[in-house]
Formats: structure tokens, sequence, C-alpha cells
């Protein structure tokens, strides 16, 4: 299968309606003509939606080894920056969020 290639988050973004910490961590993506596509992110691009999943999370690094359904609750949305998109109680997911990525 041929993996599309992006080198800017605004270039994917505008590829799929959401970006999520799924989608982050398996390099997949719901593309808007392709559907289920696997996606190759440059370098520097990992690093920045990296750094804005830290950024949003408060967390150094992150431990992106396991994949978890909530993670797609975590998104990029067409603004570029991180949502979280709450269940029921926002400041208890988000700790269950951190305490997984850590």
């Amino acid at each position: 299968m041929v993996k599309l290639k992006y080198k800017t988050l605004k270039g994917l973004i505008k590829k799929t309606n959401q970006f999520n910490l799924n989608n982050f961590i398996s390099m997949r993506i719901y593309h808007k003509n392709k559907k289920h596509t696997d996606i190759k992110l440059s370098e520097e691009l990992e690093k920045e939606i990296l750094n804005l999943f830290c950024d949003f999370l408060g967390l150094n690094d992150l431990n992106l080894s396991f994949s978890y359904g909530i993670f797609d609750r975590l998104i990029i949305e067409d603004d570029l920056k991180i949502k979280y998109i709450a269940g029921q109680d926002y400041p208890s997911e988000l700790r269950y969020i951190k305490r997984l990525l850590k």
C-alpha cells in the first residue's frame, strides 16, 4: 500500500476532517477522498505534532507505545490547535489520558 506523505500540518488537516492522537500513533487517517489510508510524516511535522500534544497536556514527552480509544477525543482541527472532546468529566478524563501517556 502506498503511504501518503505530508510535510505540513495544514496540508494534512486539509485532507482529513480531524487528526487525533490515535491517528498520530497508528500513522493512519481517514482521507476525504481515499478513505482509510496510511501516512508518512516528515521528521519536522512529527516533532511539531508531538510538541502540540505535549504542550496541550503539559507533559515533556509522550509514551506512544499503546493506543486507547479515549485518544480519539484528543484532536487537531482546522485551526491547527489541539482540542479535547470531553465525554462526561473533562478534568478527570484529561488526568486519565496524562497517566496513560506518561
